[in-house]
């Protein structure tokens, strides 16, 4: 898998899993249990007063960049790259831009953001507004094809079970793709009781005995789930982690590492640095132990520094960033040029994440340069979107030669696509 494809799943799945979101202080378990299974809490809708003025810039330019990509033939990277930029709007507390941005997409795309727009508000205890949304995703399910309707199906049940309509949630999950199954047991893990737990694992070695690759990679990020849930019991979440190790052996190094990463920062939800360090410890071993790209490696050293820093292992950590800057120049000639700025977006999260905001926004700065090698634009505008989106979520602001370097860029972008 190319790193610019890992960009978009890290992006997107951070959404509900993975550990890209902890990078950046976004609790995954905080909010959800005000939404219980048989009363959901009805709020306010959440408005977003998180984000800095030059964030709301940067995430302007990130979608117009990416709205600047021709539907033909271009429609499938570009709502991507929209969609991009939409999921780093809730993650910044932003749900009306990320409303507004939704309206922009033209593909199938636009039924699944807003079924994140939905879960968004669920998540928070704002009923009507999720409801307002998920009948706006429900519209442009009806009109997708294929496993893209399941798509947006699969995120309909997530958050119909935020909402306590368990039954119907059901009813969405009939049928969906293989790449689909199990993902709404992540989202009734988070909501799973101790009289519920055991049915709950029942159900999870049931999906797991399917064999298939995709099934079992979702039903390990609900064991994930569980393992948050029941983090303050001590045996229950070692019977947990024990169950996720059992069943991912025939697993990829990289996915393994992903689950070992999710489990860390939970962890660190929990103020456990000891459990997180001994997770961040495991997967450096795997990532050591195992054959990988130059940009898959920097990549994964990347994220296990900032994790790692917030263990309080800080004087690793940022040794580990240094290492992997000085790699990636020694190997930047075997990294595709399309791949090279984001690995370099990477680095630059993880510098932030421990602490060198001035060493970031350099890393940045050399990151942009690398969007820019391709004489085509749409990759061009691909990477200069994804740039404005890590710098915003990374808060990072630019200087002011970096914003001129940004518009240049994005009023350079023309033929050849």
């Amino acid at each position: 898998m190319s790193s610019r494809a890992l960009r978009y799943r890290f992006i997107i799945i951070a959404a509900g899993f993975g550990w890209l979101a902890c990078l950046y202080g976004c609790d995954q378990k905080a909010d959800v249990g005000a939404v219980c299974a048989d009363k959901p809490v009805q709020a306010a809708a959440v408005s977003g007063q998180h984000a800095a003025d030059y964030q709301i810039r940067l995430l302007d330019l990130a979608f117009e960049t990416a709205s600047a990509i021709p539907m033909n033939p271009h429609i499938k990277d570009r709502s991507r790259a929209q969609q991009a930029v939409v999921m780093t709007c809730l993650k910044l507390e932003q749900p009306g831009r990320a409303a507004r941005y939704c309206e922009g997409i033209d593909d199938w795309r636009r039924g699944l953001c807003y079924g994140e727009l939905a879960f968004y508000h669920a998540k928070r205890g704002a009923v009507e507004e999720a409801k307002d949304y998920l009948a706006k995703a429900q519209q442009h399910g009806d009109e997708a094809q294929e496993w893209r309707k399941d798509a947006i199906k699969t995120k309909m049940a997530e958050v119909l079970v935020l909402l306590g309509q368990n039954d119907k949630a059901n009813q969405y999950e009939i049928g969906v793709v293989d790449s689909q199954k199990g993902k709404v047991a992540g989202i009734r893990a988070m909501q799973c009781d101790e009289q519920t737990l055991d049915a709950q694992m029942q159900a999870l070695e049931m999906l797991s005995k399917e064999g298939n690759y995709d099934v079992l990679r979702n039903v390990e990020q609900a064991y994930a789930q569980l393992f948050n849930r029941f983090y303050s019991d001590t045996q229950r979440r070692d019977q947990i982690e024990q169950k996720i190790k059992s069943t991912w052996n025939t697993m990829p190094y990289f996915v393994r590492m992903e689950l070992l990463m999710t489990l860390a920062g939970f962890a660190l939800d929990h103020n456990d640095t000891s459990k997180a360090l001994e997770l961040v410890n495991e997967a450096d071993q795997l990532l050591s132990g195992g054959q990988w790209r130059p940009e898959h490696r920097i990549s994964m050293i990347a994220g296990l520094s900032a994790l790692r820093f917030k263990a309080s292992d800080q004087t690793k950590a940022q040794t580990d960033c240094q290492a992997a800057l000085a790699l990636y120049n020694d190997q930047r000639q075997a990294i595709v040029n399309i791949d090279r700025a984001e690995v370099l977006h990477r680095l630059a999260e993880a510098y932030q994440a421990t602490g060198d905001t001035r060493t970031a926004l350099r890393v940045y700065k050399q990151a942009v340069e690398e969007g820019v090698e391709n004489p085509n634009s749409r990759p061009r505008a691909e990477d200069l979107s994804a740039a404005c989106c890590s710098l915003a979520w990374s808060a990072v602001e630019p200087d002011a030669e970096l914003w001129k370097r940004l518009s240049q860029i994005r009023e350079g972008l023309s033929q050849p696509w």
